[in-house]
């Protein structure tokens, strides 16, 4: 099925639209059931998409065309900046695997919207290399981020991300760090002017900077379903870091940069799963961006027949929790 994805041909959009939507066809067919709990959610993600958490169909159907913009974009973003050493698909199907692995994700989420800006984040950071316009991009990293608080406030932490990723690509100035603090405030200030003007800028203030983060318990409830989630995120986990050193030694000084801004989004999301006292899986929707564009590159680094069977063995997994019938 890799083979598919193993080329740069336009008309392989389509093919990667048919793959997102038999992830998430369980969904669809009503096979899964809503996660209607919208309490990490901001303000701004309750006022627009409030209304799906009531309307399963609706809510899967408007997850499955956000995940396949998205694949898009994290595809444009490693084809753009020459992440992969040969330009394909791979990274776009990584990404939509990744992202709709469990049934978590397969629903309309607070944390599936943020992982919109993340992308869009990411590839400002990228562009401020050597770039004579780097305050404007800066300004825009940091910015697409922010907005992605609104929707999801525990993203906030991601903004040490960007922080640092702009760092790895260039010196620091003072313009910079302005505009970097101009890109922070705007998104966040025009909002809680928005609610203000409605008299709803205290409950702008709680959603958003309301208990951000906590200290985790691990009071889990390990069942079988568990099980099979863990070993999803565990198996995907396991081939990145066997294919550490395909990551680590891209020749491009910019692809090298790339790399290790993507390593610090990963790191910081995975951060932002862990602080919070309660476990909920959708949070790793913020992960998916570095963790797809790193799965692309090592399927296309590994031998073809060992990269069919990972994916095979992924998919069957992924089968499993999708359809009760078949499995628990």
């Amino acid at each position: 099925m890799l083979q598919l994805f193993r080329n740069i041909q336009f008309t392989t959009a389509i093919t990667l639209a048919v793959y997102v939507v038999l992830l998430h066809w369980a969904a669809l067919s009503g096979q899964l059931t809503a996660n209607a709990d919208m309490q990490d959610s901001g303000l701004l993600y309750t006022s627009l998409f409030g209304w799906l958490s009531k309307e399963a169909f609706w809510s899967a159907l408007y997850a499955c065309i956000l995940v396949y913009i998205q694949a898009l974009l994290a595809n444009r973003l490693a084809d753009e900046f020459r992440i992969l050493a040969d330009r394909s698909w791979l990274p776009g199907m990584a990404y939509a695997l990744v992202v709709s692995a469990l049934p978590d994700f397969q629903f309309f989420s607070a944390p599936l919207v943020a992982a919109t800006f993340v992308i869009l984040s990411l590839r400002k950071i990228f562009q401020t290399y050597k770039s004579p316009k780097s305050p404007v991009l800066v300004f825009d990293a940091s910015l697409w981020m922010a907005v992605s608080c609104l929707f999801y406030p525990k993203a906030l932490l991601l903004l040490i991300a960007v922080y640092l990723g702009i760092g790895i690509f260039r010196s620091w100035n003072f313009r910079d760090q302005i505009a970097f603090a101009a890109g922070v405030f705007v998104p966040l200030f025009l909002a809680w002017v928005g609610y203000f003007w409605f008299d709803m800028g205290g409950e702008f203030r709680a959603a958003q900077f309301g208990n951000l983060y906590g200290l985790f318990r691990f009071d889990m409830r390990t069942d079988a379903v568990f099980m099979i989630k863990a070993a999803i995120l565990i198996l995907i986990f396991l081939i990145l870091m066997v294919n550490y050193g395909t990551f680590a030694r891209v020749k491009a000084m910019q692809t090298q940069k790339c790399v290790s801004v993507l390593f610090w989004c990963l790191l910081v999301s995975a951060l932002i799963v862990l602080l919070r006292p309660e476990w909920r899986w959708e949070a790793f929707a913020l992960t998916a961006a570095p963790i797809g564009i790193f799965l692309g590159m090592a399927f296309q680094e590994m031998r073809s027949g060992l990269a069919e069977l990972l994916h095979i063995i992924i998919l069957g997994l992924i089968v499993l929790l999708q359809y009760p019938i078949l499995a628990l």
